[in-house]
């Protein structure tokens, strides 16, 4: 089963030896609201992106990682998903293909005509 988002936190925050105070004070939260993160209770709202981007500095983590991890869009992507009518067809196309990131990335690189 794939990590979940407060199972990654904790993950790191306890490999960096910090407290939930300690992080709390570096991100400028509270550590009854990291505690919250962290216990991964699904009834418990995904934390904004902003905080989602003080914890991936502070704990030298991926934004996009972390991001994902929390089941939330970015809102510099958002526009790009909710502006395109096709775009949620396409990504059914894309999932139903089994195609990654990478392999999306790979395509767009290829020079026209699919050869390299």
């Amino acid at each position: 089963m794939p990590e979940k988002f407060g199972e990654r936190v904790r993950r790191i925050r306890k490999a960096r030896g910090l407290g939930l105070r300690e992080l709390g004070k570096m991100i400028g939260r509270s550590a009854g609201l990291l505690s919250r993160i962290e216990s991964s209770d699904p009834s418990v709202t995904p934390p904004t992106e902003e905080v989602i981007k003080s914890l991936a500095t502070a704990l030298g983590q991926d934004f996009d990682e972390l991001v994902t991890l929390a089941g939330r869009i970015p809102d510099d992507v958002k526009p790009a998903i909710t502006s395109d009518a096709g775009m949620p067809a396409f990504l059914r196309r894309v999932m139903a293909e089994g195609l990654s990131a990478a392999d999306l990335d790979k395509m767009l690189d290829r020079p026209k005509g699919g050869k390299r």
